[in-house]
């Protein structure tokens, strides 16, 4: 019945419908059977009602005590019209009531009065309403609702829909009425319950006293051994194994089945496809607390070890082993060394949570504290602790400790340094360790990796020499060193303006790599050179893959989140980039990855440029050139050089960024920037020229020119050096042909502006504007305000007056845009962010970023609420 609101008629709508059917025919007995709190009494009153309204004289008992009073009156006089009678609670009558009761009932239909009984079901009365359906009597069983009905009658009672937490917390009623009708008043109470846009969930601010008192009591009505039961389970967790319960209580489930019924039935527990699960967080929770905590500890260890001893999950076991493990205690600690070692690729942060507490529980004394010591080490590496882990491993190799254990820990520092941007000390530190004669054999190749590594960073003709010595003597399968090498060869051959070998070097040293431990620095470095070149398709794929790879490892992750940035900038998505970069220097920044700090950072300062905010330019290039090593691993030097040129051209003008170009970057224009970045060259012929510098602006264009006769296969340098020179001999055809030709929005765009500006210098008005409406229309599609503006700019001097962009409505579905509607759409079917972001071929990151927009222009809040405004919109 919609809209009662203490819904105890929610569901019940057949019941109502064959009484009121009994009614019409003016005779009958109808039988109600129901458990309590399931409305017998309540649709009882609303039939009398109904019946009085229709002329019926009804004849009703307050009380049991009342009843035989009732029955008397009825034995001396026959009702002279229709008339209904109602008996409740007859449970509770006495025998002689009862048999009175079963003396008067009707043998047949001819008389004029409605019998309505009820009684509580299986509580007695039964021989009343065994003669009463011999004789034809009617029977309505009040059965629990459906989690439906649950849902509508929750609905009724808090003023919106529940959300899947507080449905789940209402099935701990069973589908009772009067119990859920009882919960939802304490959740009031406590000021549980929270509204929002038509939505009801639960809040968590708010200390449940009345919620948990109701819960507790329910729990405390169970027999002692189902107590015990469930609080061994709820040690196990909300899910649980019913045979780990009858483990832990040397025991069988055959055994436990009746406790296990009872829980059930009491509504405490559920039982899922392949397990028995609390019905709520906070009914466990309430469950664990009755569990001493020396009672708990002592339980989790022993749930540790039983899991441990037929050969679980090692991660599973850890979980307990965490609560439960006591220090000297082996068997533990080995199972949360095993357990860290199993996850150290996939979760680094669990396996340094797990190698560090065993680490706690070892004694000093120990002869496993240094093996153990190394595992810790390793793992906070992995999680990106840095700075933790270098502190361990420094304080135990100022103890004695094995040579084997003391090249590990100090290849551990030689890696911290390395990500810290200390390439001398990690490249001195893996020299020596590789000088040693007793360096343990599986630890060689790793140090290798890292000096490589460090002396790409620190010196590079050393660094070459060294790589091309392990590609002359690695004639077998691939393996990691040489990954490694060929990626060191490949970066040093994109900085000398070699592309066409970079690529084949970064391709052999992507295919050649064999372990996730290598942080996918051979594949991204391929997916650099890639997206240089214009290849935005294969650079994509090539970092789907890197991210989707076996290893969660910070280092890895932040490698990825910085060549994902750039790469976005260069393909004009910019909103998009700056999310992903402006996440990649806090978490750098939050872990010590002092090498990885200077990539986003110029990502950033590039973008800032483009949109027109100088003061965050001017602070990205401050960050990598006064904290982060701009060392030319994972972006060549050039890059950054060419964003400080591009800042202080912005900030300063153009003699400080002539200055800067021909005094402290005289290298520039001879390096692989133009096949890295290709509309660099159009840039800085541009500005030559626009010094009256017209040798620079001659060698660039010799550079570039040399640099596409030398790689006729790249496309996006063919048509720099189109650029380059149509700018150079003033030649509008080739800078038509450049914007046709360029392979990203910003260099089309570029190469746009540049042949509006030469054609209005030549007095062609019509083709100027049409030039320049062009390079306008893409750079609003990249987000490029500040370069909108300035084409702005040069259409007004020629008299064509243009709005600014059409500027989209500030809420609403209307203020999404094509990426937040197709975002907004998979999460409406139900996606996470890491599904939406393989099918929209961006970072989860990135999707977060996007989902905050959207949130903020709906004015939402959760993910639910965009669910419900997408069906309410569809």
């Amino acid at each position: 019945m919609s809209g009662n609101r203490d819904g105890v008629f929610r569901g019940r709508d057949g019941e109502r419908e064959l009484l009121s059917g009994v009614l019409d025919a003016g005779t009958g007995v109808v039988l109600v059977d129901g458990a309590a709190g399931t409305g017998k009494t309540r649709l009882l009153a609303e039939v009398a009602t109904i019946a009085a309204r229709r002329g019926f004289a009804v004849a009703t008992a307050q009380d049991e005590l009342d009843q035989p009073f009732l029955l008397a009156r009825l034995a001396e006089r026959e009702p002279d019209g229709p008339a209904l009678v109602v008996l409740d609670d007859l449970h509770l009558a006495e025998p002689g009531t009862l048999a009175a009761l079963r003396a008067l009932l009707p043998a047949s239909s001819h008389e004029k009065v409605v019998w309505l009984l009820a009684r509580r079901t299986g509580e007695g009365a039964d021989r009343l309403f065994a003669a009463a359906l011999a004789r034809g009597a009617v029977r309505i069983e009040l059965r629990p609702f459906t989690d439906d009905v649950v849902a509508d009658l929750v609905a009724d009672l808090c003023g919106g829909v529940p959300d899947h937490d507080l449905r789940a917390l209402a099935s701990t009623a069973q589908g009772n009425p009067a119990e859920l009708i009882g919960l939802v008043e304490a959740l009031k109470e406590d000021g549980q319950l929270a509204i929002t846009a038509g939505r009801a969930s639960l809040r968590t601010d708010c200390p449940p006293r009345r919620t948990e008192a109701l819960l507790r009591g329910r729990v405390s009505a169970l027999s002692g051994r189902a107590r015990h039961l469930l609080q061994v389970a709820s040690v196990l967790g909300p899910r649980f194994e019913p045979g780990d319960v009858a483990e832990m209580l040397a025991s069988s489930t055959a055994i436990l089945l009746p406790a296990l019924d009872e829980v059930i039935g009491a509504g405490v527990v559920t039982s899922l496809e392949d397990r028995l699960a609390f019905r709520h967080e906070l009914v466990w929770r309430l469950v664990a607390d009755t569990v001493p905590p020396p009672v708990r500890r002592a339980l989790h260890r022993e749930a540790g070890e039983m899991l441990l001893g037929r050969g679980d999950s090692a991660v599973v076991a850890a979980q307990h082993l965490l609560h439960g493990a006591q220090r000297g205690d082996v068997r533990s600690i080995d199972g949360l060394v095993a357990a860290s070692k199993a996850v150290l690729w996939n979760a680094p942060d669990a396996a340094a949570e797990l190698a560090v507490r065993a680490l706690e529980l070892t004694d000093q004394a120990s002869a496993s504290l240094v093996h153990r010591t190394v595992i810790a080490v390793r793992a906070l590496i992995a999680a990106g602790k840095l700075t933790a882990a270098q502190a361990l491993a420094q304080d135990a190799l100022s103890r004695q400790v094995s040579p084997e254990h003391a090249a590990k820990l100090r290849h551990c520092v030689a890696t911290t340094t390395l990500l810290g941007a200390q390439h001398a000390a990690s490249a001195e530190i893996s020299e020596a360790l590789l000088a040693e004669p007793e360096l343990p054999p599986e630890l060689a190749p790793w140090v290798e990796i890292t000096r490589m590594m460090a002396l790409l960073g620190h010196d590079r003709s050393r660094a070459e020499e060294l790589a091309e010595a392990v590609v002359r003597t690695h004639t077998g399968s691939p393996d990691d060193v040489l990954a490694t090498a060929l990626a060191v060869l490949a970066a040093i051959a994109r900085d000398r303006r070699e592309p066409g070998a970079a690529l084949d070097l970064a391709r052999e040293a992507a295919q050649s790599a064999t372990s996730h431990d290598l942080c996918a620095y051979p594949q991204l470095l391929l997916a650099t050179v890639l997206a240089g070149l214009r290849e935005f398709a294969e650079a994509d794929g090539v970092v789907r893959r890197a991210r989707s790879g076996p290893s969660s490892v910070v280092t890895k992750e932040l490698m990825v989140s910085a060549v994902q940035a750039r790469i976005l900038l260069q393909a004009g998505r910019i909103e998009e980039a700056a999310a992903e970069a402006r996440d990649a220097v806090a978490v750098a920044d939050d872990t010590g990855h002092t090498a990885l700090v200077a990539p986003p950072s110029a990502v950033l300062a590039m973008v800032a440029i483009h949109t027109g905010d100088l003061p965050a330019a001017i602070e990205h290039v401050e960050q990598y050139r006064g904290r982060a090593g701009v060392d030319g691993i994972v972006f060549s030097r050039a890059y950054y050089q060419w964003a400080d040129v591009l800042v202080s051209y912005v900030a300063h003008g153009l003699d400080k960024a002539m200055g800067l170009l021909t005094d402290e970057y005289p290298e520039l224009v001879s390096s692989g920037l133009f096949a890295e970045e290709p509309r660099a060259a159009g840039w800085f012929v541009r500005r030559a020229l626009e010094a009256g510098n017209v040798g620079l602006a001659k060698a660039v264009v010799d550079r570039v020119e040399q640099l596409a006769e030398e790689n006729p296969g790249f496309r996006a340098v063919a048509a720099a050096a189109l650029h380059a020179r149509g700018l150079l001999d003033g030649d509008a055809s080739l800078l038509e042909l450049a914007s046709q030709q360029h392979r990203d929005l910003w260099a089309r765009a570029n190469a746009a502006e540049d042949l509006g500006v030469l054609l209005s210098a030549a007095a062609d008005r019509a083709d100027s504007v049409k030039a320049l409406e062009n390079a306008l229309g893409l750079y609003r599609e990249i987000g490029a305000s500040r370069d909108s503006a300035r084409v702005l700019g040069r259409l007004r001097k020629l008299g064509r007056r243009r709005r600014a962009a059409p500027v989209r409505p500030a809420s609403g579905w209307s203020s999404l845009d094509d990426t937040e509607r197709a975002i907004a759409n998979l999460v409406a079917k139900g996606q996470t962010n890491r599904q939406i972001s393989t099918q929209l071929f961006m970072s989860p990151h990135t999707v977060n970023f996007h989902l905050r927009k959207i949130f903020r222009k709906l004015e939402i809040s959760s993910r639910v609420e965009l669910v419900m405004r997408s069906r309410d919109d569809q």
